[in-house]
């Protein structure tokens, strides 16, 4: 056992300058031939795709695939995949601030139809059946699979509590995405153990151990660290501080100079314009941060506009008759309105730092 993870550092090592040379080549490509942001995010994305192939191909001896993001799924996909959070979240009886914030940072909506986008934004107020939302990723790929059951579970265990209601739903969303027994058990150790190693907030070596024996026992049943890589598990650690975790998944590379940027817009966004920060010069930093504040105020409209609806519900409950259901429906909407509005406040105290 000591020989692997002695093997498994030397390739972090490797990882590590593999990923520096590939954003040294953007940045020499920038310099030298002009070129847009698009051809910089995809040289420093080469990079940091083949640093998670490399660690999962020491621990599966398999060939590596691409990183999940759901971003560049089909829309329908897209929609079902924010759907299936807001059902999961919503099982319990509430949608509280934690599940509020984490499904906020998880889903991306740049680029959806309006139509699309509406859809996703009205389940804050009338979240979707979890059933319904998976039937779109009965055939996905399986790295795709296993990234939304470990997000429904991180998502089932953001407030600390797990309800009956949403033990049951994850069992019903294991047997739909066909993830199996000894899988479902990996990606519930993997969330607890990284959960644990960014509530204890060290950047010490026991991070970076608890890491490793986290992301080996998803590998070991087949579950690819690509599944891993745009979860709740990963950028928490990165907002706690925790590099040396991140390093040990193989990507914690860039990370932390942006993490500011990923807390303002979310993990889903963030995960769009990483390389970005990662690959700029000094002298591309105003274009960037212009970008970057073009993401910021779409994030902050999609955040208004569910405000919005919150509003036009609140207001259509309080004209209807005085009962005892919508008494407390009236009241969940207004604790969950509060829960949004600390999120867009947090939110706009960031912006003034990073994007200032």
């Amino acid at each position: 056992m000591s020989d692997f993870w002695g093997e498994l550092g030397k390739t972090l090592g490797k990882t590590q300058q593999a990923l520096d040379a590939a954003r040294k080549e953007a940045e020499r490509l920038t310099r030298e031939a002009g070129k847009v942001a698009q051809e910089v995010t995809t040289e420093a994305g080469r990079g940091l795709t083949e640093a998670v192939g490399q660690v999962q191909h020491l621990v599966t001896g398999e060939a590596p695939e691409a990183p999940v993001n759901f971003a560049v799924l089909p829309e329908a996909q897209r929609v079902a995949y924010a759907g299936a959070l807001y059902a999961l979240a919503a099982a319990d009886g509430a949608l509280d601030k934690d599940e509020l914030q984490l499904m906020i940072e998880l889903v991306d909506l740049e680029g959806l139809t309006p139509v699309g986008r509406q859809a996703v934004l009205a389940y804050v107020v009338t979240p979707p059946d979890l059933a319904d939302m998976l039937v779109p990723f009965r055939t996905a790929p399986a790295p795709v699979r296993y990234a939304l059951l470990l997000q429904l579970v991180e998502v089932a265990w953001a407030n600390d509590l797990l309800a009956p209601a949403q033990d049951a739903l994850l069992t019903t969303a294991q047997v739909a995405l066909q993830v199996n027994d000894a899988q479902y058990r990996a990606i519930w150790r993997f969330t607890r153990d990284l959960r644990a190693v960014r509530l204890r907030g060290q950047n010490d070596n026991a991070a970076a151990q608890a890491t490793k024996v986290a992301a080996a026992g998803l590998a070991a049943v087949g579950v690819p660290l690509a599944a891993v890589y745009a979860s709740g598990s990963v950028l928490g650690l990165s907002a706690a501080g925790i590099t040396s975790g991140l390093a040990a998944l193989g990507l914690g590379l860039g990370m932390v100079p942006g993490i500011g940027v990923a807390v303002l817009l979310g993990t889903g966004v963030f995960l769009g314009v990483r390389a970005l920060l990662d690959a700029a010069n000094q002298t591309e930093q105003g274009q960037l941060r212009a970008q970057l504040g073009r993401q910021a105020a779409a994030v902050f409209a999609n955040l208004e506009a569910m405000l919005a609806l919150l509003d036009q519900q609140i207001h259509t409950l309080e004209r209807t008759a005085d009962t005892r259901a919508n008494g407390v429906r009236l009241a969940a909407f207004h604790e969950r309105r509060r829960a949004l509005q600390q999120i867009i406040a947090r939110r706009r105290a960031m912006a003034e730092s990073v994007l200032a």
